[in-house]
């Protein structure tokens, strides 16, 4: 006789996953940190694209693992929306802690690179204190909306090659 399995959801694999996720982040962003680096930098973007595919490609390879070999591109979907919110949730508290009570100064650092990158377009005073206002005011929702934007859109995108449909419908 055969043991029934509790056939696995998409919230607990991608839960998993954006757990992985985060942590690999949290360790990346805390050794920019240390270096004395610029965390906010876009550059570092180009570390987090290929990792953050390589975490949902196994997440997705997990789910068909411990399911019965198959996973929809919805299924797919579903597994790479709540990896890429959990990670999200996760990293985003982190960071705004970080940010907030252990290295006060790295928001700093960001605004006066900014800062820099403006006069160099030979904006006015005025015009770059009313760029940083802004952007404080704005960063950290749309950190979240952003994050998630590109979570979404590496689910939608990963989603079409890691699909594998079941041959036979289910009755």
């Amino acid at each position: 006789m055969e043991n029934p399995t509790k056939p696995v959801s998409t919230f607990s694999v991608g839960a998993k996953y954006g757990v992985i996720s985060a942590i690999i982040f949290i360790v990346f962003f805390i050794a920019v940190a240390a270096m004395g680096l610029n965390v906010f930098d876009n550059k570092w973007g180009w570390f987090r694209i290929p990792v953050s595919i390589i975490i949902m490609v196994l997440a997705h390879k997990n789910f068909k693992d411990q399911g019965d070999g198959f996973m929809s591109y919805g299924q797919g979907f579903a597994v790479g929306f709540w990896m890429s919110l959990v990670s999200l949730v996760i990293g985003g508290l982190f960071t705004f802690i970080y940010v907030k009570f252990v290295d006060t100064g790295a928001m700093d650092m960001m605004m006066n690179e900014q800062r820099d990158k403006m006069a160099e377009k030979h904006m006015s005073d005025e015009q770059i204190e009313m760029a940083i206002t802004w952007t404080k005011k704005l960063f950290w929702p749309i950190f979240v909306v952003f994050g998630l934007l590109f979570g979404v859109i590496t689910a939608l995108i990963v989603s079409i090659f890691t699909q594998k449909k079941n041959p036979t419908p289910a009755i």
